[in-house]
């Protein structure tokens, strides 16, 4: 089963630094409407952007267009929307959910309208939410079809009281994502594609979102969250820090005490106790992998991966 993220594709998303590759790093796949990135690129194309803000959206464009190559993205059409109409009509939620999504105007009542800039930010802010309303709506309709888990991508919420509200599973990854490092934009698809690949990676990314599953389910508030993910980020940096610092100390003793005895053993040709000589360092090494096992805090421990490598930069 794969997790898939359905991307909310709106001018905010295009003008966004953070390249699409932060989604690719929790979502197997990212799915989005034809018809949301269509209308994107419109409202795009008549902004009064700056050059440096149209190489923004060419780059973002060009780096859609490459992971679309490489099937890590794909597309919800108007004709696939078609099909499920049946769908969309059968599903309560989703009917509800069509139902705001026609009758609410969506204007902030706070923003002046007469202010060119406001009115200006007031429409981009409408769309962003209306283009994640049919995020969640698309999500579901393809959640009961489909035997991979559709999550929608919420930046924005439609609901109101965001500090108290009930978290549901956008929220909370939404939260998760916030802590991972700025990617760089030079890094090739390949890297992510091999690290992605990594069983080491897959294990981490695997805890990482059982615990988003098992939070979303709770009454903790996005604030309670976000202090809950620092504590445990905190918890499992120090616990390896310890233990890294034991297995250097380890490695270094084991490496000193026994080089002489295998290069003695090796030149008296007593391979088996060469032999148990190295299975030493290697008992040195699985040590580590058991501490991290484990460590307090290793559910979020895919983060703290994320932030030791070097293929990105640090927040």
């Amino acid at each position: 089963m794969n997790t898939i993220g359905f991307l909310s594709f709106e001018p905010w998303y295009i003008l966004e630094e953070t390249p699409i590759s932060a989604d690719i790093l929790y979502f197997d796949k990212l799915m989005f409407s034809s018809a949301s990135i269509e209308a994107a690129e419109l409202v795009c194309s008549k902004l009064p952007l700056r050059p440096i803000d149209k190489d923004l959206v060419k780059r973002k464009m060009n780096e859609i267009n490459k992971y679309i190559k490489y099937g890590l993205v794909c597309e919800y059409s108007a004709e696939d929307f078609k099909k499920d109409y049946s769908i969309y009509h059968s599903i309560e939620e989703v009917s509800e959910l069509g139902k705001y999504l026609i009758d609410n105007d969506f204007e902030n009542p706070y923003l002046n309208k007469k202010n060119p800039r406001d009115n200006l930010f007031g429409s981009l802010s409408s769309l962003r939410e209306i283009v994640e309303l049919k995020s969640r709506i698309f999500s579901i309709i393809n959640n009961s079809k489909s035997t991979d888990n559709y999550i929608p991508i919420i930046r924005e919420k439609y609901r109101q009281n965001l500090i108290t509200e009930k978290l549901d599973i956008s929220d909370a990854i939404s939260v998760v994502m916030k802590r991972f490092p700025i990617i760089n934009l030079d890094i090739s698809i390949e890297k992510i594609i091999d690290f992605k690949s990594d069983p080491d990676t897959k294990i981490k990314l695997s805890r990482l979102r059982n615990w988003v599953n098992e939070i979303s389910k709770s009454d903790l508030s996005i604030k309670e969250m976000e202090e809950k993910l620092d504590y445990l980020l905190l918890e499992y940096s120090n616990h390896m820090n310890l233990h890294r610092i034991e297995f250097d100390f380890g490695k270094i003793e084991t490496l000193v005490t026994t080089s002489l005895t295998f290069i003695e053993n090796l030149a008296k040709l007593k391979l088996s106790d060469a032999s148990k000589v190295l299975f030493d360092l290697t008992r040195t090494e699985i040590r580590l992998l058991k501490a991290e096992n484990s460590a307090p805090g290793k559910e979020v421990a895919f983060i703290n991966k994320l932030n030791k490598i070097t293929l990105y930069n640090s927040l």
